[in-house]
């Protein structure tokens, strides 16, 4: 194979192999995109769909804040307050972290530990919160100067607040937005209280669904 014909067959492999990088390129594209989208959309570390699934507590450097009460019939609830999902900016820098709240039922005669079973588990986000009025704002209605609060310009009379300086926070003051939920909840103008919702199954029928499980 004399120069001019080796030259000719490199050039047409590189052709070849540069229209397979940009066939595949443009056909995984999509795929990425999908999947980033719907890695975006779950709210919950990925360990936290195991174990509510298999029903194990969560024990860790992770929990911030714990509250344990008895409920009515005997058994335990823990209440736990830990970090949310990691997330970063288009160019790869750490946001700041969520708050969740945790909240493990135990069986009567069950007393929390890691190899004791949680008969139900709730999340829901404990930094930001979510409350409604029956009319407009009462001009006498003063909120929290604990958190940050702003209209729904999607919903009339709906508000949004969220906890100020969540990241500096610790221990009881980790379930100030928690209580406040709480505390305004049924109070004559109030409609709606409550922390930002999280619907685990369905995050985790996703993730099935796109595992191909």
């Amino acid at each position: 194979m004399d120069a001019r014909t080796r030259f000719i067959v490199f050039g047409a492999g590189a052709c070849l192999g540069a229209l397979l990088l940009w066939f595949f390129s443009r056909h995984g594209a999509p795929q990425r995109e999908h999947r980033k989208s719907v890695m975006a959309s779950l709210s919950l570390p990925g360990m936290y769909y195991d174990t509510a699934v298999q029903q194990k507590s969560l024990f860790g450097h992770f929990v911030l804040a714990e509250r344990r009460t008895k409920r009515a019939d005997g058994g335990v609830r823990r209440e736990l307050i830990t970090g949310g999902r990691n997330r970063f900016d288009d160019d790869g820098r750490a946001l700041a972290n969520d708050l969740l709240l945790v909240t493990e039922d135990y069986a009567p005669g069950i007393e929390p530990s890691e190899e004791a079973k949680v008969e139900a588990v709730t999340y829901a986000f404990a930094d930001r919160a979510e409350v409604a009025f029956r009319q407009d704002l009462p001009l006498d209605w003063k909120w929290d100067a604990r958190f940050e609060a702003k209209p729904d310009s999607a919903k009339p009379n709906h508000h949004w607040l969220r906890l100020r300086e969540a990241a500096s926070l610790k221990g009881e003051a980790l379930f100030a937005l928690v209580d406040y939920t709480r505390a305004i909840e049924g109070q004559p103008p109030v409609i709606l209280s409550r922390l930002g919702p999280i619907d685990w199954k369905a995050e985790a029928d996703l993730i099935r669904k796109e595992s191909g499980q």
